[in-house]
């Protein structure tokens, strides 16, 4: 249920904390690496086993397990975040809100608020639910922040990438809540399917949707545009490749109009 990793988006060492034991989701995104990835609910998951886990975690974290520094406090600074994410959506839990709590409780004894971030990673298509909402406004207030995926501009787009084609009204009316509740990033999958490179088109279609949000009152953070770093586990993985950093690259300047932060990841 809990498991360090080092994670190139947080730049260094990650806490993970997986709410999806079945390898549950909603979406079923062709560049997912979760292997044996089905459409489904989270069963309930053991609150106190989640805390005794991640306790013993992040006490072995802390006294350097996973550090190249043998210094208390470099060993500290090497923890970047504990992340909510897991083998599937992590709203989907009916006990995601108790999670986040149980997170931002241990994140505070362990000595780690100042120096390590609490983050949900999440699709995004639940935050217009009361108990969702609910968690996400527990992760602001714990000063924690959102990363809320954005993988296509259009219905037709996200069905490709995703398998779910969300109309574009529920994703932006989405982003205004879940950035209300607590700092939100969109993060933007990148990729080549089929030997072709996403269009200027289609990227700028994600800009104006983001604008359209932030008109309706989103307050994003940034956006991360970020490329197929890991080999997918989903049957269409054949079909997949990563971008080219330098394509990655002309694919944040079209974000620039946005005048937000940006960040890149191969």
């Amino acid at each position: 249920m809990v498991y360090p990793v080092m994670s190139r988006r947080a730049g260094g060492l990650s806490i993970g904390v997986n709410l999806n034991l079945g390898q549950e989701c909603n979406w079923a995104c062709v560049y997912c690496e979760v292997e044996g990835l089905v459409r489904g609910t989270p069963s309930d998951i053991d609150l106190q086993r989640l805390e005794q886990e991640l306790d013993e975690v992040l006490a072995e974290a802390v006294a350097g397990r996973w550090s190249t520094e043998n210094a208390a406090e470099a060993a500290r600074a090497s923890i970047k975040d504990i992340s909510i994410a897991g083998d599937g959506e992590p709203t989907l839990s009916p006990q995601f809100s108790d999670a986040v709590e149980i997170c931002a409780r241990l994140r505070e004894r362990h000595g780690l608020r100042g120096s390590t971030k609490l983050v949900t990673i999440t699709n995004g298509s639940r935050a217009h639910l009361p108990a969702v909402e609910s968690g996400l406004r527990r992760l602001g207030a714990a000063g924690g922040e959102l990363w809320f995926k954005l993988d296509g501009g259009d219905p037709s787009a996200r069905e490709r990438v995703n398998a779910v084609g969300v109309p574009d009204h529920r994703v932006e009316a989405n982003l205004v809540l879940a950035s209300a509740a607590c700092p939100t990033w969109i993060q933007c999958m990148a990729l080549c399917m089929d030997g072709d490179e996403p269009g200027d088109e289609e990227i700028d279609s994600r800009v104006r949707m983001i604008e359209r949000a932030c008109a309706a009152g989103a307050r994003p953070a940034g956006v991360v545009i970020y490329g197929l770093a890991r080999p997918s586990r989903q049957p269409d993985a054949h079909r997949l490749e990563p971008l080219p950093r330098a394509r990655l690259t002309s694919i944040a300047d079209r974000f620039e109009r946005l005048h937000l932060p940006l960040r890149v990841f191969e």
